[in-house]
């Protein structure tokens, strides 16, 4: 197998890691609509991203739409948890876990997602 099948296939997993730590979160569309929609579109994204990189079909607009999804959500991340914000009243505190997948996993796993992603990209 050729490390480009590798790295699509790493990419996959990963984007799936990312679409399986937002799931909890669409819950949030009951008391937030913008914020439950986000979480929904999100995982919807996450999952498609995951299947195009894989199979190679519009391989592309994919991979950058991976990227742009993951840094998106790198900031908002961050924001949410570092400072008081206009999605919640509250600072929201860092979260450890695997079930539910935590902050920090997430954070970790959508920069690796950007890395690996843009190393796909710049190998095509």
């Amino acid at each position: 197998m050729g490390r480009s099948k590798v790295l699509r296939a790493i990419v996959a997993l990963d984007s799936l890691l990312m679409a399986y730590g937002h799931v909890n979160l669409i819950r949030a569309i009951y008391f937030s609509l913008p914020i439950g929609g986000y979480f929904l579109v999100s995982t919807v994204i996450f999952v498609l991203g995951a299947v195009f990189v894989a199979s190679g079909k519009l391989f592309k607009l994919a991979n950058i739409g991976l990227i742009a999804l993951a840094i998106i959500d790198e900031i908002l991340l961050v924001y949410t948890r570092t400072m008081s914000n206009i999605f919640f009243q509250r600072t929201i505190h860092w979260s450890w876990g695997w079930q539910p997948l935590g902050t920090v996993q997430i954070l970790v796993g959508q920069a690796v997602l950007i890395v690996l992603c843009a190393m796909l990209y710049k190998s095509k």
